[in-house]
């Protein structure tokens, strides 16, 4: 189970039961078959999105996007039905896409019993009063303008949505690899974290706000910017946006969600992450800004092939679409060494959890070899990880992109503090290790910072020679 049920004891007539009680959750949870169903008497029955919200808004509190309109199936426009259609048979749900207007509204959700539209069934079927996507592309951050934003007025958000869809897919032009691969191209940025984040900057922005969200696509740095109005809520912050979830309007996300538009059970950041992470590229910064408003920021372009390499091979396959693991990869091929402690801030999770997501990392293989060893009071790649990524890549081309540029280093220094911020000796072997270098030349760069007044020798020689944090 996903959540902590509250465990009794009680005893009834002599014998020893154990009351489970579970939380009722505030949105519909499907079951394995995607479908909706709740308990009735002695068993269970099917339910439509549409009864499941009326029967959560009479009983658990209000959602203003759950409430009843004065729209009804002739006020959603031809164009955001045909658009539904279309996602849903993009998606495989045939069946669903093809359902009479009534019936596929009262499926989705958006359609309540007494053939009304619900709020967020009006807002993404109904003709809008304004402009809710902004697109914009520009050259370079502060140049020119190559692509204004239009005024869709009149347009429901869902047409609105295909529209700002569209536009981003001709401008993430797709790259050409000529390693070998399977995949012969990829986009400037993931199709699958657009996707996300566009659709979680309408979901979950404050629709009291006029302004649009604005979405800002940087040619010459295959970067997209989204600006969604309102701030952070239900406990959720820059620093834990992979592991809290919360929705300002269930009922507008459970939509969003029954068209097969985001990801299941709130995961779509943690889609966002694994699908950079996995190209090379760096993790999606989400943060707040004055006004409030949510600012977030995807940087692409060309993948790292070599980081293709190494996660494409990873076994147990199950484990390529875990985001802990994408990111204890993209960890150690910045840094030399992870700890759980340093490791749990990336991970957003307790340093407990950290050092368990590190065990598991360390259970995959890689080319039948562990993708991670323990090292001393660390974690480091291992030595057939690093191979494979090596083998990809030349050293050069990766250091430009800040891949293993702790691997036979013109600067010992940032390896050196990377090491001490866990550890309060470094052995010739320990900065051999790390680095690929051979224990001469290790220890000739040890030595060089010692006479720069960094490091100095221990007290003990011989096998136990060792280098500390200069006093000071």
């Amino acid at each position: 189970m996903d959540i902590a049920p509250a465990i009794e004891v009680e005893k009834v007539s002599g014998a020893r039961l154990l009351v489970v009680y579970v939380a009722g959750a505030d949105e519909p949870v499907e079951d394995t078959g995607g479908r909706l169903r709740w308990r009735v008497g002695s068993h269970c029955a099917p339910v439509d999105r549409a009864e499941w919200w009326l029967h959560r808004q009479e009983r658990r509190g209000f959602d203003s996007m759950a409430v009843a309109t004065d729209r009804t199936v002739v006020d959603a426009t031809p164009g955001a039905v045909l658009v539904a259609r279309r996602y849903l048979a993009g998606r495989g749900h045939d069946e669903l896409a093809s359902a009479p207007i009534s019936d596929l509204l009262r499926r989705l959700g958006a359609l309540r019993p007494d053939d009304r539209l619900t709020q967020a069934g009006a807002l993404l079927f109904c003709a809008a009063d304004r402009t809710h996507l902004s697109v914009s592309v520009i050259e370079v951050e502060g140049g020119d303008v190559l692509l204004s934003p239009s005024d869709l007025s009149g347009w429901s958000v869902l047409e609105q949505l295909a529209w700002a869809e569209d536009r981003l897919e001709a401008v993430n032009t797709e790259i050409t690899l000529t390693s070998g691969f399977a995949r012969p191209g990829v986009r400037r940025l993931p199709p699958d974290a657009v996707r996300e984040a566009v659709v979680n900057g309408l979901a979950h922005r404050d629709w009291h706000s006029p302004e649009p969200v604005s979405i800002t696509w940087v040619q010459a740095d295959s970067a997209l910017q989204i600006l969604s109005p309102g701030g952070f809520t239900g406990g959720v912050t820059s620093d834990t946006v992979l592991t809290a979830r919360h929705a300002r309007h269930p009922a507008l996300a459970d939509l969003f969600r029954a068209l097969d538009l985001v990801e299941k059970q709130g995961l779509g950041v943690d889609r966002m992450y694994r699908e950079m992470v996995v190209l090379g590229h760096r993790p999606p910064l989400i943060v707040e800004e004055a006004g409030p408003r949510i600012r977030l920021r995807l940087v692409g372009g060309e993948p790292v092939v070599p980081v293709m390499a190494l996660t494409t091979h990873i076994d147990p396959p199950i484990r390529r679409q875990d985001v802990r693991i994408a990111l204890i990869i993209d960890h150690l091929l910045r840094r030399p060494i992870a700890t759980a402690a340093g490791l749990a801030p990336t991970l957003q999770r307790t340093p407990a959890e950290a050092a368990e997501a590190l065990e598991t990392a360390a259970e995959c293989r890689i080319v039948g070899e562990p993708l991670v060893v323990r090292f001393k009071e660390g974690w480091i790649l291992s030595k057939e990880a690093i191979a494979v990524v090596e083998r990809a890549g030349r050293a050069d081309d990766l250091r430009a992109r800040g891949i293993l540029g702790y691997r036979k280093p013109d600067d010992p220094r940032p390896v050196v503090r990377a090491w001490f911020a866990s550890h309060d000796r470094l052995t010739s072997g320990d900065y051999a290790r790390l680095t690929g270098l051979t224990t001469n030349g290790a220890r000739s760069q040890l030595e060089r910072l010692v006479v720069d007044g960094m490091l100095v020798r221990g007290d003990e020689r011989g096998r136990n020679a060792h280098f500390v944090v200069a006093p000071g």
